[in-house]
């Protein structure tokens, strides 16, 4: 019985160990207070892929930017009603949107450490000042 259990303990062990990584969590950013933009950073390896959550209302302009030395880091956007985008500027309706960065899949076979920045800007009209 104890062998049955260690042998289990160590199969599990070795599955987590071996897991590529691919079940992330989303990670919600927000704007920080007075200013239009936010920038994160990150690493992903192999089939890792970084997934960031932001709000934004229906008619906001915003894009998002992704800098990295790699030139095969890649994003994409999915909207609250499941649409996905390369490139949003416009948001068609108000929610959490879903950027996903990740590894091209030639790029993920190497399973190098791939580091990024990315940056979120909206288009804000200036606002008045309180008297």
């Amino acid at each position: 019985m104890k062998r049955t259990l260690l042998l289990f303990a160590i199969f599990a062990a070795m599955t987590v160990l071996a897991s590529d990584g691919s079940s992330q969590t989303k990670k919600r950013i927000g704007l920080p207070e007075g200013s239009d933009y936010v920038e994160v950073t990150g690493k992903i390896t192999g089939k890792q892929y970084a997934l960031y959550q932001i709000w934004a209302d229906k008619g906001d302009e915003w894009f998002a930017d992704l800098e990295s030395s790699n030139s095969y880091v890649g994003y994409s956007i999915k909207a609250p009603n499941g649409d996905r985008y390369d490139f949003l500027e416009v948001s068609p309706e108000s929610g959490y949107y879903t950027i996903r960065v990740e590894l091209t899949s030639s790029a993920a076979r190497s399973r190098k450490p791939v580091t990024f920045k990315l940056k979120i800007k909206f288009e804000m009209e200036p606002s008045k000042p309180i008297s």
